[in-house]
């Protein structure tokens, strides 16, 4: 408590104690109403090892009320150090060894560190964690030690690096050590015991647990952006099954509801109807197709029909009787020529009588037009035409 506070004021006046200021780590102080320094939480030495507090004292009057006189004290709380710390190794330069190395040769100069204080009579001690080694450790008794050659040579073949465990204990109370290692390259060195060439070796690297969950989930989310495009691929495969993708489908679909120019109106009939017929096997009666029937006019009966006229008749009959073939397949017959032509129909279908037989004098009824015609089939040839 703070009894300093008190000698100036009377033992039957009432005090209250404030905290008025405090150092930058003084919030770890507290002061009670009555005098009494508190600790919310434990205190570290190697975090601060002092905490400066200013604490005043005020009177409290019958009415409750605060005293305007007020008196202010220092107060400095030390911290006293435990020792809650091992030592440490201080890690030097990348100790190296030539392979030829004599037994004896000193390797390394070892130290170490510790974040507890250390009294005047403080000291560390030093040891190898195994034996079975070509490496030995010798004490310099000023918080040192060296790192030596045991046997002699080293074999490259076999191992370019060796890791040496080192184990660094301290004198207080409790007693706490640490294990530390170290990382000692086998090089190639010159006659003169000059380096010439040393193995890479990877710096030590602590990683803390925040750098592991980070590292882990970064490999998480590699590992769901691969799915996701194996996943993307494989719709897309599934998708050029069709030929095209979504999209183009969807732009190509077209219904067209009506017939092109120029073709028959195939909804007016049924096509199983048709079919049936196929299916059945039995051939119906030969109906002439009104599709194959066309009108001609009567020919001449006294010129008799041609060979290629009964030709193309029995053809045509063949195609009106002939039911497999789609109506629009017909076979039109014309026998019948320039309805609006002097010279009427000039078709060798409608006669039957050779060129000789037939009076051409007609022809020079017919006009101008027709005279060179009535010359070369007339009777009496003009002697006055030229060829």
């Amino acid at each position: 408590m703070l009894t300093s506070l008190l000698s100036s004021l009377s033992s039957r006046t009432n005090l209250k104690f404030i905290r008025r200021r405090a150092s930058p780590n003084g919030d770890y102080i507290r002061v009670s109403d009555t005098g009494i320094i508190q600790l919310p939480k434990p205190l570290d030495r190697e975090f601060s090892s002092s905490y400066n507090i200013t604490v005043a004292a005020q009177e409290i009057l019958e009415d409750g009320r605060l005293s305007d006189r007020e008196s202010h004290a220092q107060v400095h709380v030390i911290v006293t150090d435990e020792n809650d710390n091992a030592p440490e190794l201080v890690y030097p330069e990348e100790p190296r060894v030539c392979e030829n190395a004599a037994p004896g040769k000193v390797i390394i100069r070892i130290s170490a560190t510790d974040k507890d204080e250390i009294s005047p009579r403080g000291f560390f001690r030093y040891s190898l964690a195994t034996e079975d080694s070509n490496f030995s450790l010798v004490e310099n008794y000023d918080n040192t030690a060296n790192i030596t050659v045991k046997y002699g040579q080293f074999n490259r073949e076999l191992a370019k690096i060796h890791y040496l465990p080192v184990i660094i204990s301290d004198n207080g109370d409790p007693e706490l050590s640490s294990t530390n290692t170290l990382v000692i390259s086998v090089c190639k060195c010159n006659e003169k015991g000059n380096f010439t060439f040393c193995e890479e070796r990877a710096k030590q690297v602590g990683v803390s647990i925040q750098a592991l969950v980070a590292i882990f989930i970064c490999i998480f989310t590699i590992i769901v952006i691969i799915l996701l495009i194996l996943l993307r691929k494989r719709h897309k495969k599934d998708l050029s099954g069709l030929g095209r993708n979504v999209a183009e489908i969807h732009e190509q679909l077209v219904t067209y509801d009506e017939e092109g120019g120029g073709e028959m109106d195939t909804t007016s009939y049924d096509v199983s109807v048709l079919n049936s017929v196929r299916k059945n096997g039995i051939k119906p009666e030969p109906v002439p197709s009104p599709y194959a029937q066309v009108q001609k006019p009567p020919g001449n009966p006294t010129s008799g029909a041609g060979e290629m006229e009964m030709m193309i008749e029995v053809k045509k009959d063949e195609a009106d009787n002939d039911r497999d073939l789609l109506p629009y397949d017909t076979l039109h017959i014309y026998g019948y020529e320039g309805a609006e032509s002097i010279a009427e129909s000039l078709s060798s279908l409608g006669s039957g009588s050779s060129d000789s037989d037939i009076d051409y004098d007609f022809l020079n009824d017919w006009g101008p037009r027709f005279k060179m015609l009535a010359e070369l089939y007339g009777s009496e040839p003009n002697e006055d035409f030229v060829y």
